[in-house]
């Protein structure tokens, strides 16, 4: 009888062994399916995140809305798209000239952007989160242009002081794109449901280069109006302005081409003549303007010398300094005066001061300069008025000049 009953349970533990292993591969299926696929490290990065935010404040935006991303991917054009795009990145393993050709073939080609404009298009106009055409090929500009300066090798705007600092020759650096290239491939990818916009890889590659090129120029004083500038913010929460017939004297920066100099002797001349001004009461506040610009790859950033400078030798408090770390240009100085004055409350009907040498004021009141702001930031940063010595100029601030710009991926 007991011989009989194991002979009789063996069938059942076979079966129930059977059950068992269904039940795991069942489980484990489920487990593939709803587990999603682990993000890049550099989705983790902060600094990473926050200089594609600062670059590309809207596309990353939308590429966090799921309700966006839904409608805008369910389009069958862009899902094919995304397949070509993974095609042509297979395709060019060994291309030649490698590896500036395997970079080449990261950019948004044409039709990428004309079939992603035209689906842009088809969005209904009640999404919270708009992204049109128009931004859409401002953005995919500026993504080819990185990769074409910081990983092809291509001139940037400005060859003196943007050119790269990896050398793009080397091998270290060609096993660096190889090294990304391969890592896009194996990723997971689904034909059914592909995982990211067909723009991704472009996009996180050309804000990687940036930091390998040491560029992250954009966020290098993230949190600014938390620590500089808080005094000055919170003056002007309380100012009356009235009181001053200016909101502030502008005071662009002049660098050293001397690696070694921390504050030019220009720079030195522009800040005694503007606290000449400030002495006078013709402003509550003084704007002190550049970024980390002459020589190129210099540690010494403008803006933070021209602080320390009045802080020590003149006394100006710092409640009455506002430190803006990243204009790279006289265009961008001005540009990004006018962005900070908005920040700061002042009036718009109340014009600033821009005081500086003779030959600079000279330059911002030239048609020169004003076809220069037209040609490289499409509008005017705002209206100088009346040259009234020969350092100082009224200035009217544009708010509408004050977007992001990302073709300056150093300064946008």
């Amino acid at each position: 009888m007991k011989r009989y009953l194991l002979q009789a349970g063996k069938p059942a533990l076979a079966l129930f062994g059977i059950l068992i292993a269904l039940l795991f591969f069942a489980l484990a299926g489920i487990y593939l399916t709803v587990t999603p696929s682990v993000p890049s490290a550099l989705d983790h990065d902060d600094k990473i995140q926050a200089l594609q935010e600062a670059i590309f404040p809207r596309l990353t935006a939308v590429m966090s809305n799921a309700a966006w991303e839904k409608e805008v991917f369910s389009d069958p054009d862009i899902n094919a798209l995304i397949h070509e795009h993974r095609q042509r990145l297979s395709d060019n393993l060994n291309c030649t000239p490698h590896p500036i050709c395997m970079v080449h073939s990261w950019e948004i080609t044409q039709h990428e952007r004309e079939v992603f404009g035209a689906a842009l298009q088809k969005i209904p106009k009640y999404f919270q989160v708009q992204y049109d055409e128009m931004q859409w090929n401002q953005d995919a500009d500026a993504i080819n242009y990185i990769l074409s300066v910081y990983g092809e090798g291509h001139a940037p705007r400005y060859p003196k002081i943007d050119t790269a600092s990896v050398d793009l020759t080397a091998k270290d650096f060609s096993n660096l794109i190889m090294g990304i290239q391969t890592k896009i491939l194996n990723e997971p990818f689904h034909h059914e449901s592909p995982a990211a916009p067909f723009f991704k890889d472009a996009l996180v590659n050309a804000v990687f280069l940036l930091d390998a090129n040491d560029r992250m120029d954009a966020v290098r004083f993230f949190g600014l109006w938390g620590t500089w500038n808080g005094p000055a913010l919170g003056f002007a929460r309380h100012l009356n302005w009235k009181n001053f017939p200016y909101t502030a004297i502008i005071v662009p920066g002049e660098g050293p081409e001397d690696p070694h100099t921390q504050l030019s002797a220009l720079g030195k001349f522009r800040l005694k003549l503007a606290v000449e001004s400030f002495n006078q009461k013709l402003a509550p506040l003084i704007i002190v303007s550049g970024g980390a610009v002459h020589p190129a790859h210099t540690d010494f950033v403008e803006a933070a010398q021209m602080r320390r400078f009045l802080i020590e030798r003149f006394h100006i408090p710092e409640r009455s300094i506002v430190t803006e770390p990243y204009a790279r240009h006289t265009t961008t100085n001005l540009r990004n005066a006018s962005r900070y004055l908005q920040i700061l409350g002042a009036p718009e009907n109340k014009p600033a001061l821009i005081v500086t040498d003779p030959g600079q004021s000279d330059y911002i009141s030239s048609t020169v300069f004003f076809n220069r702001n037209m040609t490289e930031l499409k509008c005017e940063p705002g209206r100088v008025g009346q040259r009234l010595t020969s350092f100082s100029t009224v200035f009217f601030s544009n708010k509408n000049c004050n977007k992001i710009d990302p073709w300056d991926p150093l300064d946008p």
